[in-house]
């Protein structure tokens, strides 16, 4: 297990490096032909790593006999895979692969965190051996995947603005999608990230009812931070209906937000006390 969660890694670095030289030689005028085959490489390898994580995942779970959510290393493994999943959910609807070379990078260093903590993480809390944690955990990081996916957006539409506003026509600004595409699609999924994460967040608060032992507190980190994080995407939604912040303002609350996640999801667990801390 541990050689191929290895291989899982390598694959999704190799991912990566595809990626970032796509988006490379965007910029490169006289590289069409090799830009074209840099974009089909990292889209086929982020197949190939998708298919070998889904692989290790069920092994896990057939090896463990619980779903690879519970501690905190698989967790975040689950969210690499939601990751590539979304973003190839996206390239099979709208064919936006450069996508890939925002988002995959942070799957790839996702991976690389629960492949760097998997040794240190070796058992479940008590909190998490009740299968009604799942959906709860599910939600959450299916909206997480999602603001992510709206980050990744959010970058596009910066870079591509800084292209129009310096008059630079590269091919970079060619393989970009077009200001108001990369914005709109950023904020469908920062709709569809809020929806899930007020469910999820809704499916938690029921926990105390079915674990009488669960000391509930408003005042978890945890749980400040996730309300923080939503109340930042929520604010979002607001001030583009009522206020109309589109553009630029946007891309760089989708930023903030994603900043947000990263706090709630990884910094919560690894430096402060809570009743949702993984082992």
């Amino acid at each position: 297990m541990n050689f191929l969660f290895l291989i899982t890694v390598l694959l999704y670095l190799a991912t990566t490096i595809f990626h970032v030289l796509y988006l490379t030689f965007g910029e490169r005028s006289d590289a069409v032909s090799i830009r074209s085959r840099m974009e089909m490489i990292a889209f086929w390898m982020t197949i190939l790593s998708f298919g070998i994580l889904t692989l290790f995942i069920i092994l896990w779970w057939i090896k463990q006999g619980y779903f690879a959510i519970t501690k905190w290393s698989d967790s975040i493994a689950f969210l690499a895979w939601t990751i590539t999943l979304v973003y190839l959910i996206i390239v099979r609807l709208t064919k936006l692969r450069t996508l890939g070379s925002f988002v995959m990078p942070v799957a790839f260093i996702f991976i690389l965190i629960s492949y760097s903590f998997s040794e240190t993480t070796s058992h479940r809390a008590d909190i998490f051996t009740t299968n009604w944690v799942i959906p709860h955990v599910i939600l959450i990081i299916l909206s997480y995947a999602s603001f992510i996916a709206a980050f990744g957006f959010g970058l596009m539409y910066l870079i591509a603005e800084k292209k129009i506003r310096e008059k630079t026509q590269t091919l970079l600004y060619n393989i970009l999608p077009p200001l108001d595409v990369a914005d709109e699609l950023g904020s469908i999924f920062i709709f569809l990230g809020v929806i899930l994460l007020t469910i999820g967040v809704l499916v938690g608060s029921f926990l105390p009812t079915y674990l009488k032992d669960l000391p509930w507190n408003w005042y978890d980190p945890k749980v400040i931070s996730t309300l923080v994080t939503w109340l930042i995407y929520v604010v979002h939604i607001c001030i583009r209906q009522f206020w109309g912040w589109r553009g630029r303002k946007a891309a760089f609350l989708s930023i903030l937000g994603f900043l947000a996640v990263l706090c709630t999801y990884v910094g919560v667990d690894l430096t402060l006390d809570s009743i949702h801390e993984f082992q």
